[in-house]
Formats: structure tokens, sequence, C-alpha cells
């Protein structure tokens, strides 16, 4: 169905970011392997962004770029769309705000290839930094003397793997969980997808190695979580839901994000999603707790900006 013509897809949705993205496509020029596309999406931008591609793509370049652009649909929907129209054999997603190493695609074609025959790695990950070369916890991960440790996505605390990576996911077993997002919200948190690709079985090889330079800028996602949450109750909503399958999770933990799920759902206006049929006891027990969560709930997001 689908033909892979590289072996990695750089995908970058971007949303008003013409002022950064130079940053990295100088950075993707100065690879010393171009075995990959670098995939755009805009989301509906208002600046230059079209233009500035215009521009970077009169270059003759060693990589491909395809740009694309459509009406805003926030990050979750254009990620689906990235996956979609992707044409390597894996995928990295790559932040508009990032930038990477002279040896980031080098690094990552040779880690594809120690684990490409075991169908249950299905990515291979690295440090996100900050431009002064720190992880961007402030701490290293804990990498046994291998170089590399295997772990699902709901195992990487232990490892002080917990911050965030760069990742590059087989685009096989990716296309296999689309990444869902409410009807009427744009925004749904990505770990409800990795988390259960976790569940099922898949690792990740994770090295302590810097692959992408971050500087998280004003108003984006993981700056903002407060207001995505206030924004987008459903999606939290069912990140809260899959916690109940999760098998790292106590009997505690779960009638906690019980009750986060009932509260969201409320300020969503969809309570019904709540009584569906699955995880009946543990969502009777929460039900009440819930209620005065979502009473909380209401005043916080009231005292942070109505």
């Amino acid at each position: 169905k689908y033909t892979f013509v590289v072996k990695l897809t750089i995908f970058t949705a971007t949303y008003n970011r013409a002022h950064l993205l130079p940053r990295l496509f100088k950075s993707l020029k100065r690879q010393g392997c171009f075995d990959f596309e670098w995939l755009v999406i805009d989301d509906g931008s208002v600046d230059k962004t079209t233009d500035l591609f215009e521009d970077f793509l009169k270059e003759e370049l060693p990589f491909s770029i395809r740009f694309y652009t459509q009406e805003n649909q926030g990050l979750i929907r254009t990620l689906n769309s990235g996956i979609s129209l992707a044409k390597g054999c894996y995928l990295i997603k790559m932040d508009s705000d990032d930038y990477v190493m002279d040896d980031f695609v080098e690094n990552i074609c040779r880690w594809i290839d120690e684990i490409d025959s075991n169908k249950k790695i299905y990515a291979v990950g690295g440090l996100r930094v900050t431009a002064q070369g720190m992880p961007l916890k402030g701490k290293w991960p804990i990498i046994p003397k291998e170089g590399y440790v295997d772990a699902s996505d709901i195992e990487r605390k232990q490892y002080n793997l917990d911050a965030d990576m760069t990742e590059a996911w087989r685009l096989e077993v990716l296309r296999r969980y689309p990444f869902p997002v409410w009807p009427t919200e744009k925004f749904a948190p990505e770990q409800i997808v990795t988390h259960q690709i976790a569940i099922e079985g898949y690792k990740i090889r994770w090295r302590a190695v810097p692959l992408t330079i971050c500087e998280y800028q004003e108003g984006g996602l993981t700056l903002g979580a407060s207001t995505l949450e206030k924004k987008n109750p459903m999606g939290y909503a069912m990140m809260y839901e899959q916690q109940l399958d999760r098998p790292d999770f106590s009997f505690q933990k779960k009638i906690c994000s019980a009750m986060n799920m009932f509260a969201l759902t409320m300020i969503g206006r969809t309570p019904s999603y709540y009584f569906k049929n699955k995880h009946k006891v543990i969502k009777l027990l929460a039900f009440i707790p819930g209620v005065l969560l979502f009473f909380r709930r209401i005043k916080q997001f009231v005292s942070n900006g109505g």
C-alpha cells in the first residue's frame, strides 16, 4: 500500500514559525547523510512561511522537501496527515523550534540498522538538549554499559528518559495507531498512542546521545499545557481513560485517573463518555470524588483566565 523511498521522513508541523524554520533548514543541510526527506505541513500560518519555502525549494539540495499548506486543524490532525503522507520507513517528528546536530541523520540511520529486524523494537531515540548541551530535564539518562537501553514508553521514568526526547518511529507500526482527536477539539496528548503501543509490548532503543537542540518558544504546547487542557477537556479525558489500561498503574493511580476523566468529561459536557461499560468498578468508586474534582477544576480554570 505504501512505497518507502527513503529511510527517514523528518516531519515538521508548523504554525507562524517562519522566523525559526531557517535555523532547522540550515542544520539539515549540514548533515553528512541524506537518506531522508523533509515533510512540512503549514497549519494555517499567517506569516511568511509559504514565501520562505518557495525560497528553500529553489535551492539545489541533496534531500527532498515536500511542503503542504492547510487551514488550521491543530497539531494532532496535522501529525496524522504527516504520517499518512510520509515516504520514509521511519518518521521523526521535528518541532519547528528545534534544530539538529550535524551527525543527527547519520546516528539515527545507524541505530535503525541495528534494530530493523527486531519487530518488537519500533523506534530509536536520543536526547533533546538545551543550547548549552544539557538534557531538558537537567539529568542525564541512566544507560547501561552497552550504550543503550530497550524500554517501552511507559518505562521511561526509571531511566531518566521522561523528559522530551527525539524518536524515529517505524511507520508500519505507527500507521496502525492513528492519534485520536475529539471532533470538536484540536488537541489530545500524543501519549495516548505512544502509551498504547507500549502496553502492546513494543519498546524503543534509547541512547544518551544528543540529537536535537530545543529552545521552547512562548505559546508552544509544552509551555501551555494547562491552557491546552482547558481548551481540549475531552482530549485529556481520553488520555485519562487510556491510563485505566496501564499495567504499571496501581489501583489508587487508576482511581485518580478516573476522577480526572470524570471531571473533564463534565467540563467537556459529555459525561456519557465516562459511563461507557469499560472499567465499571473503578469508575463507580471514582464518581463522588470526581464530582468534587470537577468543581475544583472549574475554579482553577476560572482563576487561570476563564
